[in-house]
């Protein structure tokens, strides 16, 4: 996958700490499970202050709901458009496969839901679209972290951390389905977003090895250099969440 060069610059206060973004090198080729907390912003009407939903953020309002069930036994980790075969390991998931970083995902766990999640979830985000949404997406990744943390209260973007996974799983084989939408941002910076908006507002952040646990539940790992790169963008657009929700 061709490499990216991207300078992401921002300075967000965090409660009473400021910080300041990394400028980044990304080359990224196409590797998620925590408890999904529901922690999201739904289109509810204005005035609302609910801050917890497997919904879309929408423009300056926000809903309640309750997340995604978590996964089950069965699972196979698949979900739509995976790009590959999951492992199958004796009948076990991919997700219980040796291999997989030991690392706190969160909500990210929520990558281990079964395939029939991950696909509703997917044609959820798909149908919850608005052009609000498209033109977020379609930002600079300068853009889109100044406008995480200095304008979060009025940018529409889909926020439910189930269906930021099925996204990332369907951008896996290097192309979103954004893309048939009118987005033009680069993948790589999608699957940032995605999984940026996926993981929690609090922790230790997204590592590359969250990245290689992340995509290998997801069915097609992302390691090395690339798990690298990733982490580095979606961390810094993390972050832009935080000072932004915190703000």
């Amino acid at each position: 996958m061709a490499r990216l060069a991207l300078g992401v610059a921002v300075v967000a206060l965090v409660g009473t700490a400021a910080f300041v973004m990394p400028q980044w090198n990304s080359g990224l080729v196409p590797a998620a499970w925590a408890e999904d907390d529901g922690e999201g912003k739904g289109q509810g009407g204005p005035g609302d202050s609910g801050n917890h939903g497997d919904g879309q953020k929408g423009q300056d309002n926000r809903g309640q709901g309750q997340g995604q069930g978590g996964p089950s036994s069965d699972s196979d980790g698949q979900g739509p458009q995976a790009g590959g075969p999951a492992g199958t390991g004796g009948g076990k998931p991919v997700w219980a496969q040796e291999g997989i970083p030991e690392v706190e995902l969160g909500r990210l766990n929520v990558a281990r839901s079964p395939a029939k999640v991950l696909d509703r979830a997917y044609a959820e985000a798909v149908a919850s679209l608005t052009p609000e949404m498209i033109a977020f997406y379609n930002l600079s990744v300068d853009d889109i972290i100044e406008e995480l943390t200095f304008n979060f209260d009025n940018v529409a973007y889909i926020d439910s951390p189930l269906q930021n996974l099925a996204l990332l799983k369907d951008a896996l084989d290097g192309t979103s389905v954004l893309a048939s939408k009118g987005v033009s941002t680069d993948n790589d910076v999608l699957m940032a977003v995605f999984l940026a908006v996926a993981a929690d507002k609090e922790g230790e952040g997204i590592t590359a090895d969250t990245v290689i646990a992340v995509t290998t539940i997801l069915g097609t790992p992302i390691e090395g250099d690339a798990a690298a790169d990733l982490a580095e963008l979606a961390e810094s657009i993390r972050l832009a969440v935080v000072a932004g929700h915190n703000s």
